[in-house]
């Protein structure tokens, strides 16, 4: 989206200088319109498609992570993983990380390394990624032996 917002407003611009006729014939040179044009097909035109598309799907995952939850407890943390919303009602994926080793911080998310079971399906893995969107993920930090 901060990439389309300029595109957007560069388009009302043009368009408000097209209806002003600033870009008549004889009052600037001949290859300013040819290079509106050129800009308007490259980066004005996506950038009024890929607006809405950007928020839709931004506003959706800020949904889900709405709905999801965190539950620390002495032993164990358990990742109630909204994974999308069916009726407007979430549907969860529940994983159990017991035996945290590590955390390795990146940006937007935390990847937690250690003995991880997915409750619902029963599988099982070594790490489960979760985002940096939940108050108590200090936490997590804590709880873990090696940073």
């Amino acid at each position: 989206m901060n990439w389309t917002l300029p595109g957007l407003l560069l388009g009302a611009v043009m368009i408000a200088l097209i209806n002003a006729g600033v870009f008549q014939a004889g009052n600037v040179p001949s290859i300013v319109p040819r290079l509106v044009a050129l800009i308007s097909v490259i980066y004005i035109i996506p950038s009024v498609f890929a607006f809405p598309t950007a928020w839709f799907l931004s506003t959706g995952r800020t949904r889900l992570l709405k709905n999801s939850t965190i539950d620390i407890y002495k032993k164990k943390i358990v990742y109630h993983k909204a994974e999308k919303l069916v009726m407007s009602k979430p549907r969860y994926n529940v994983y159990s990380v017991t035996q945290l080793r590590s955390v390795d911080v990146r940006r937007g998310y935390y990847i937690l390394h250690g003995s991880v079971t997915n409750e619902t399906s029963g599988g099982s893995s070594s790490e489960l990624r979760i985002p940096v969107a939940f108050d108590n993920m200090n936490l997590i930090l804590e709880k873990s032996r090696y940073r």
